[in-house]
Order: structure tokens, then C-alpha cells, then sequence
């Protein structure tokens, strides 16, 4: 807690006119000392740091005064290390000035240099101008004393510590809470709240320093060295409930990042029995559970999220985004959908995208993603009117014909034929459309699976027939019987061979390709076993 003497002064209602006036007298005649000071002063009130540092250098041998100036104005500018050299000169040239005591301490504890601020604690003592000011540093004397020793010992704490005046601690957190050297004002905090455990404003201050402390930690990667500082926190009896929120919320993110879920979720979950209406809290349990493959645990808290977070959740937006909760809530949304497509759970993902859909009614994506979902669940009245307001919002998009096709049931070989023709009008309709010749590769690629489960069925009932010419004597064959089936199986292995060889030009990669040809070869063979019962 920086002291500047020129405070106590009565203020100047002019600054800038006070300072135009100093320039110019400046200027005049010889360099005077003293009207720069009064200049440097005027600037420093406009908050002119710069052109104050300047007015000050121009005196030629500066005296005390000068050097307790320059290092208030290396506080402001946040050089402390300057500061304190300043401060230094400043005393050194006024041995009896308490203000250039009081800062160079001050500065000294700022900078982490507990040991030179506690040697210099005895000249502060001997200049303090009242009563009160010796009684406040007898008291920061003591707790100093009770932050160096606790380094090498459980030295006996000063009783005077335990006794505090409430304005007495009040000024205390206030220099320790003013510090800017989070390890000294651990050290110090530390050291009071030994001597004063139930005292709710210390107890209060110790945990924000550690708090801070350890999310600095975080952020630079350092998760288990942060869990180590904030666990001994949990043994706090009396902490407020914002501090116990975020005590656990670290915790939780600390025990994930160090593979701990069950650590994490733990945390969390305590978190949100404290806070039930912080989002992210739900967000991370929900997390939480997904990273230990719980989504069925993860999925009430997701929908907590989403609820809390549509609801005007208490949660920071970016400058001008007035939407942005409504933005975050739909993306969550969509990952979760795409989620559980991934593992084909299409009624969970179908909840998530109609969810989204609501947020966004005419986003194309979510109605393209709503029409697949409900084509999944043979949901085909949905699926249309999803696929009529993708069409209403891309009207100009060919390839949403293709989709339409997509909606037919497809059982047998003829059915497969139609749908083959519907695929080859679109395509003439829509000529080097690399969307529809996606689309169209795409599904022909998909009706390889049906393809091959219907050769099965006839490779069988071939089978059975060529066991039973090979099984019975010649003349309890029933040879026309045999023929019509034969025929038959015959008519509908050229009908699947020609039906494949329709598929094969569409299919644009490789792999389904090859498994194409593999399949009209089969058919082959099973063609031309047909034609050899049939030379019998």
C-alpha cells in the first residue's frame, strides 16, 4: 500500500491550466527544481505518468522528495522492482522521511522480499507518525515474524494476533489481499489464519489467494501441483459457499486432467449439490461421465446444461453476442446427436437434433440430420416433412431428390430395379452435378448388403436343389419340378447379376466396388450351375 505525501496537499481544480502555466515558467529562466516538481505533480494528477517522469528528471540534483515521486510513479506504470530502487534512494537521502520508509517496505513485500520487509519493520516502527500506525506495524511485525518462522518451525504465534481489533484485520487482509506476490501473501495469510482459524474474513482471504493461486497453476499445465495446493482447503470448516463451489469445480477439473474421473466426478457432483444453477458445473459432471463411457450417468446433467443454459444461465457473453447462450446450446446439442449416431442410438440422437432443431428451425444441416434419424427409425412421415423443409430452405438442391428415394422400402430385386431407374432420371435431370453423383454412389454403395443377402437366399435354395439331384436315385427326381425351380432361380440370379453390374458404374470407391464384381462372379457360377442341372 503505496503512501504519497503530496495526497495530504489540497488539490489544484486546474490541472492542465495549472501545468501550461509551470511549463512556461520553465521555460523562462533557469531550470528551477522546484517549479518542476510542482509541474511533475500536475501531470501526475492527469494521470500523465510519462510527462511527470520527465519534469522530474530535469532536476539536477534530486532530492528525497524526487525519488519518493519517481517510485509512486513506477507503481502506477507497474515497475515495482524500479520502484523499490527508488525508494531506496528516496530514504537514503531522508533518513527521517516515514513515507520513503513505508513505501520501500511496502515495495519490498510486493516483490517477495519478506525478509528485507521484516528487517526494515524496527525504522518504519521508530518514524511512524501516530499511535495508531506503531500499533499496526507492531502487528504486521508479528505476522511477518509468524510467516518467516513457519518456513523452518511451528514456532509459538504472537498472542496479539489472536486478539485482533476488527479494523486491526480488516487493514491486515487489505495489505496482504494489495500484494502482488501471491507466495507472500500465502505466507502471510497462511500465518493468520493459524492465529485466528475462526475468523470467517481470513479464512475467506486465505482461500481466494490459494484459489488463485492454483488456477494459475492450471493454466500453465501444472494439475496435480494445483491438487496438492487445494486439497488441505477441503479441511476448512466455515468457508462461503461461492468458495466451496469453486474449490470443488478445480478439484473436479484438476482429478480429470490427472485421469482421475471418478476423483472429478466426485468433486462435481458435491459442486452441484452446492450450486444448482451454474451450467458449467453441469457441463463438467456431464463431461465427467462421458470420459469414463457413462453416457446413460452424463445425460440428465447434459440436459440440466441445456436447461440452465436456455434459461439465461449466469454464465459471461462475449461482447455483443446477445445469442451466444443460445449458440453454445445448440452446438452441445449437435455433438451430442452426432454422438450417439456414431454408436447408432438413433432415438437418444434424434432427441438431441429435434432439440437443436427448435433452436435453429430452418438450419439445413439439423433438418438434413433429422431427415437420416428418422429414416433410421422407419419414421418415413417424419423423414418427409423433415426432407419438405430442407427442400423449402435449399430449394435449388438437386441432390435432395436423390433423398427422397431413400424413403423407399427396399425387400426384393425389383425393388432394387426401381429404384436404380429413380436414381438414373435424377442423374440425367441433373447431368455433372458432383452432389448428385456423390449421393448416387453413395447409395448404390449402401445396397451392397442387400444385394449380397438376396444371392444368399438364392445360393441356398440352389444348394438344396443340387443336394437333391446328387442325394436321390434318377428315377424318384421329379425332373419337371426340378426344372421350373431351376429356371426360376436361374431368371432371378441374371436378374441380380444385371442389377449389380447397374450398381457398378455409380459406386465411386474401390472397396464396395471390388465386393460388387465378387458378387456378379458368385452369381456367375451359380448361373452356370443352374444350366448344368438343367443339361441333365
Amino acid at each position: 500500500m503505496a503512501s504519497d505525501p503530496a495526497d495530504v496537499l489540497p488539490a489544484a481544480p486546474r490541472f492542465a491550466e495549472a501545468a501550461a502555466f509551470l511549463e512556461r515558467a520553465l521555460q523562462a529562466g533557469r531550470p528551477d527544481p522546484e517549479v518542476a516538481y510542482l509541474l511533475a505533480l500536475a501531470y501526475k494528477r492527469q494521470g500523465k505518468t510519462a510527462e511527470a517522469r520527465d519534469a522530474l528528471r530535469k532536476i539536477a540534483r534530486p532530492d528525497a522528495a524526487v525519488w519518493l515521486q519517481l517510485g509512486l510513479l513506477s507503481l502506477k506504470e507497474k515497475q515495482p522492482a524500479q520502484a523499490e530502487g527508488e525508494f531506496a534512494r528516496a530514504f537514503e537521502a531522508d533518513p527521517a522521511s516515514y513515507a520513503a520508509c513505508h513505501n520501500l517496505l511496502m515495495t519490498r513485500l510486493t516483490l517477495g522480499q519478506l525478509d528485507a520487509g521484516r528487517d526494515l519493520v524496527p525504522r518504519a516502527l521508530a518514524l511512524a507518525p501516530s499511535a495508531d500506525e506503531k500499533r499496526f506495524l507492531r502487528l504486521l511485525q508479528a505476522l511477518l515474524d509468524a510467516a518467516i518462522q513457519k518456513r523452518s518451525s511451528d514456532a509459538a504465534l504472537d498472542p496479539a494476533l489472536a486478539a485482533l481489533s476488527a479494523d486491526d484485520e480488516a487493514r491486515l487482509l487489505g495489505l496482504t489481499r494489495g500484494l502482488g506476490d501471491l507466495d507472500v501473501s500465502q505466507a502471510l495469510l497462511k500465518a493468520l489464519a493459524a492465529a485466528r482459524p475462526d475468523s470467517p474474513p481470513v479464512l475467506e482471504a486465505y482461500a481466494e489467494v490459494i484459489l488463485v493461486k492454483a488456477k494459475g497453476l492450471m493454466d500453465r499445465g501444472e494439475w496435480l501441483d494445483a491438487e496438492r495446493l487445494l486439497t488441505p482447503l477441503t479441511r476448512f470448516k466455515g468457508l462461503p459457499r461461492a468458495h466451496q463451489t469453486l474449490l470443488l469445480e478445480l478439484l473436479g477439473v484438476c482429478c480429470c486432467l490427472n485421469q482421475d474421473f471418478d476423483g472429478g466426478i466426485s468433486h462435481f457432483g458435491q459442486a452441484v449439490k452446492l450450486s444448482v444453477t451454474d451450467a458449467r458445473l453441469s457441463q463438467n459432471l456431464a463431461l465427467a461421465y462421458e470420459l469414463q463411457n457413462q453416457s446413460a450417468q452424463a445425460e440428465p446433467h447434459w440436459n440440466r446444461y441445456f436447461d440452465l443454459l436456455l434459461a439465461g444461465a449466469d454464465l459471461p457473453r462475449p461482447p455483443g453476442q446477445h445469442d451466444y447462450h443460445d449458440r453454445l446450446a445448440f452446438e452441445g446439442l449437435i455433438r451430442l446427436a452426432t454422438r450417439y449416431s456414431e454408436k447408432e442410438r438413433w432415438t437418444q440422437a434424434l432427441a438431441y437434433a429435434q432439440r437443436a432443431q427448435r433452436l435453429k428451425p430452418r438450419d439445413p444441416d439439423t433438418l438434413e440430420r433429422l431427415f437420416h434419424l428418422y429414416n433410421h427409425l422407419k419414421r418415413p412421415e417424419e423423414a418427409r416433412k423433415a426432407l419438405r423443409q430442407l427442400r423449402d430452405v435449399r430449394p435449388d438442391d438437386p441432390q435432395y431428390e436423390l433423398y427422397e428415394l431413400d424413403l423407399i422400402e427396399v425387400r426384393n430385386l425389383n425393388d432394387v430395379d426401381r429404384l436404380l431407374g429413380e436414381i438414373d432420371r435424377v442423374r440425367q435431370r441433373h447431368p455433372n452435378d458432383a452432389r448428385v453423383e456423390d449421393r448416387a454412389a453413395g447409395m448404390a454403395a449402401n445396397l451392397g448388403p442387400l444385394l449380397a443377402d438376396l444371392y444368399g437366399r438364392l445360393a441356398d435354395r440352389v444348394g438344396d436343389v443340387v443336394a437333391q439331384v446328387r442325394g436321390l436315385p434318377n428315377y424318384q427326381i421329379n425332373w419337371s419340378a426340378v426344372s421350373d425351380e431351376v429356371r426360376d432361380l436361374q431368371r432371378d440370379l441374371q436378374k441380380l447379376r444385371r442389377v449389380a453390374n447397374r450398381c457398378l458404374p455409380l459406386v465411386a470407391h474401390e472397396e464396395p466396388r471390388r465386393v460388387l464384381r465378387d458378387l456378379a462372379d458368385r452369381v456367375d457360377r451359380k448361373i452356370e450351375t443352374c444350366r448344368s442341372i438343367l443339361r441333365k
